[in-house]
């Protein structure tokens, strides 16, 4: 992603699902693809030498391109946006096991780290990334935590994947043709991504 500021860019988890009536009655629902994370970026408006660095990432970033996207607003857990440097948030933990696919049990965490409804934090495994909401809040203690989340951890991030609390990783590609930039002085950039596996 290149060093701009930016408007818009926060992560919005897409379903894909229907809700269709069986009988007078009754209703069914269902989903029919994995959900994933998609983000529409915008950039506040750019001097030359910005613009030329969102131009080369728009001609690198295609669809065959991963991108290491991070947070750009919401970038540490509510409890530690006035003290984003304290040492629970920073120290990365280690994923235990998963039960039921939406209850992740974490370990090598500091005690008293605190993760609210709402929070957002990543695993990485090896190249693979996976991008969480907490459900309900939590804090560790005796080292662990355990975390109600959403989506479902998926089958690539196993055991030993680490958990980032603070700025939180996702892999993503741009969506084709979703790249607009105005033709004109201090233009404004945008563009929409997806999430991918790796």
């Amino acid at each position: 992603m290149p060093t701009v500021a930016y408007t818009a860019g926060y992560p919005t988890l897409k379903r894909s699902e229907a809700l269709d009536r069986v009988g007078e009655r009754a209703f069914v629902g269902v989903e029919w693809a994995d959900p994933a994370w998609t983000v529409d970026v915008a950039t506040k408006p750019l001097d030359l030498d910005e613009r030329l660095l969102v131009e080369a990432f728009r001609e690198q970033a295609t669809a065959l391109q991963t991108v290491l996207f991070k947070l750009l607003h919401e970038k540490t857990p509510a409890a530690y946006r006035t003290n984003p440097n304290a040492a629970a948030v920073n120290d990365a933990g280690s994923l235990v096991s998963v039960t039921g696919g939406k209850t992740a049990l974490i370990n090598g965490v500091t005690n008293g780290l605190t993760m609210s409804r709402g929070d957002l934090f990543s695993f990485a495994a090896g190249d693979y990334r996976s991008l969480h909401r907490v459900m309900a809040n939590a804090v560790a203690a005796t080292g662990q935590i355990t975390l109600n989340v959403e989506p479902a951890v998926p089958p690539y991030i196993a055991a030993g994947a680490v958990a980032k609390w603070r700025e939180p990783e996702l892999n993503m590609r741009v969506v084709p043709g979703s790249f607009q930039i105005a033709n004109e002085f201090f233009p404004t950039a945008t563009w929409q991504m997806t999430e991918v596996p790796r």
